[in-house]
């Protein structure tokens, strides 16, 4: 069993390797950003989130596309909370789809905004040296699943659910 992974270090995906954006960026670059990190068949993005530096380079949240898209279209999310009105239904669950044309003309309107205002706080990290059962029950507890890791107090990668799952599958049930 010593050769086998035992920490987080050897499965996280390096910083460089995963998306960043300046929180004083726009929209329309986060989009860009995500449109680079494809993955191999070039039609799915890899990522589902990215991380948000400041201008000293410091992690100061993340960004998903959900945060995107509400950024871009704010008043849709508005519209999905309304909970009583005549005709709801199963076909009609809320009234998102009444908003169509103002929504797509919003989205042009709003890719200049900033993702300041729209990041989410990063609230928990892993140390670099956490057994990948421990990160497994804590990212499961905290139903997080794209978390920081942290080595000296600097964040080193991002441990991601699909790593842990293929070091489970891959090395300890022997499934290569």
């Amino acid at each position: 069993m010593s050769n086998k992974i035992s920490v987080i270090r050897d499965i996280i995906i390096p910083l460089d390797h995963y998306p960043q954006l300046n929180e004083n960026q726009t929209l329309r670059e986060a989009i860009q950003v995500f449109m680079a990190f494809r993955a191999e068949t070039q039609e799915r993005l890899r990522y589902a989130g990215l991380l948000v530096v400041n201008d000293k380079n410091q992690l100061v949240g993340r960004l998903s596309l959900i945060d995107i898209m509400q950024g871009l279209v704010p008043r849709l999310v508005d519209a999905t909370k309304v909970e009583k009105f005549e005709g709801k239904d199963v076909e009609y669950p809320n009234l998102a789809f009444l908003y169509e044309e103002k929504a797509f003309a919003e989205c042009g309107k709003n890719q200049q905004k900033t993702v300041k205002d729209l990041l989410q706080a990063i609230d928990f990290s892993l140390p670099a040296d956490t057994h990948i059962l421990k990160a497994l029950v804590m990212m499961s507890h905290r139903n997080d699943f794209n978390v920081p890791v942290t080595e000296n107090g600097n964040i080193v990668g991002l441990l991601c659910l699909e790593k842990l799952f293929n070091a489970m599958c891959n090395i300890y049930c022997d499934m290569e």
